[in-house]
């Protein structure tokens, strides 16, 4: 307990937001790898697996029928942890989840300290469509081929996010199943495991022994995956406004990459 305190402590140092120029840098790779240009990050959610809480055990436990909380990452392109969040029940939707998480206040008040100009994080069908985050088209009846194409782009970059929990849980076997009494102790040391993924990562490593981790990973993130999409609706009229630009900006982005013009 005191080794995860401390390492939620320097957190902050650890993971933390790139900067402007760390930023162009994680965009160039990133585009390098799909052809999608100003993408900073890949958010998503995923189960880590707990034991029933004594207290009110039935909110924890989500769609796939067992109890857990929900781990919330956003990812560079080198499966570092830009942003962890932990802590809300896994009954509770990954909308609803970065919604409340700190990182979106953040995004929505101060964008200009997370983003330059067409800089935007991506997500899965369940993220919303605004100024700093893209996910893909719904396909529809009426979805163009232009569209598909983008959303192939789009899943290629987005691969990233799952090779990043799958490390996670491949290096940090604990989490596949927490074991753990104290409900209140769970989200920190779910952090701790994050803060000691980035510490692995910023040092080097053998690349056999990471992929050995990745492979052990992957059932865990199959698993553990909430592949639920909702389409979300806008609430209010900033959000509408953010949307109104970023379904803009994905549509740029869209008739750009479209290699049939």
């Amino acid at each position: 307990m005191r080794v995860v305190t401390a390492l939620n402590e320097i957190s902050s140092e650890i993971i933390f937001w790139p900067n402007s120029e760390q930023r162009q840098r994680i965009t160039t790779s990133f585009q390098a790898s799909a052809g999608i240009e100003g993408i900073v990050g890949a958010i998503d959610g995923t189960y880590i697996p707990i034991k029933a809480p004594s207290a009110n055990p039935d909110v924890y436990i989500n769609r796939k029928c067992f109890h857990a909380l929900t781990l919330q990452v956003i990812s560079d392109n080198n499966m570092l942890i830009l942003d962890g969040f932990a802590g809300y029940p896994s009954r509770v939707s990954d909308i609803r989840i970065f919604r409340n998480s700190p990182i979106y206040e953040d995004f929505m008040n101060y964008p200009n300290n997370y983003f330059d100009d067409n800089q935007f994080i991506i997500g899965d069908k369940a993220y919303p469509v605004l100024q700093w985050c893209i996910p893909p088209y719904i396909e529809r009846r009426n979805v163009t081929e232009r569209q598909k194409h983008f959303n192939t782009c789009h899943a290629k970059s987005r691969q990233v996010i799952e090779r990043c929990f799958a490390l996670l849980f491949g290096r940090f076997r604990r989490l596949k199943y927490l074991d753990m009494n104290r409900t209140d102790f769970i989200a920190p040391t779910i952090i701790a495991a994050c803060v000691l993924h980035n510490v692995c990562l910023n040092n080097p490593e053998n690349q056999e022994i990471r992929d050995m981790f990745i492979d052990e990973g992957l059932q865990a993130v199959i698993n553990n995956a909430n592949n639920v999409n909702h389409v979300v609706a806008n609430d209010n009229i900033n959000i509408q406004e953010l949307g109104i630009e970023g379904h803009v900006l994905r549509d740029r982005i869209a008739e750009n990459l479209y290699p049939f013009q």
